[in-house]
């Protein structure tokens, strides 16, 4: 007797699995979220950096005006990547799981 069981990433196309409960309202609820919160903390940073620029006499205590612009540079850049990072290891992560599939299931994983 034959078990049709299927693991996950694994389809036929004689055998569709069944689906138990349907996750695209959490996900993109998520991914809003998710969304929300990056633009806020990039919000955040501008404003910092609107608040740097038109006030002159601001900087950090004990580094010149020069030095602070330049260290809030390289904040911007560093939370500009942290923000990246955040969306691509999770992508990069499911692709290399993904190289284990089927490749019906690695192409569709790519088109998202």
């Amino acid at each position: 007797m034959p078990h049709s069981d299927l693991l996950p990433g694994v389809t036929e196309r004689f055998c569709a699995p069944r689906v138990a409960c349907d996750p695209r309202p959490a996900i993109q609820r998520a991914r809003r979220r998710a969304l929300l919160v990056d633009l806020a903390q990039l919000m955040l940073v501008a404003l910092v950096d609107a608040m740097l620029v038109r006030w002159p006499s601001a900087h950090v205590p004990f580094l010149t005006r020069h030095e602070s612009i330049v260290l809030v540079i390289a904040i911007n850049g560093l939370m500009i990547a942290f923000v990246w990072l955040t969306r691509a290891f999770p992508k990069w992560s499911a692709q290399r799981i993904a190289s284990t599939w089927c490749a019906a299931e690695r192409n569709r994983l790519r088109s998202r």
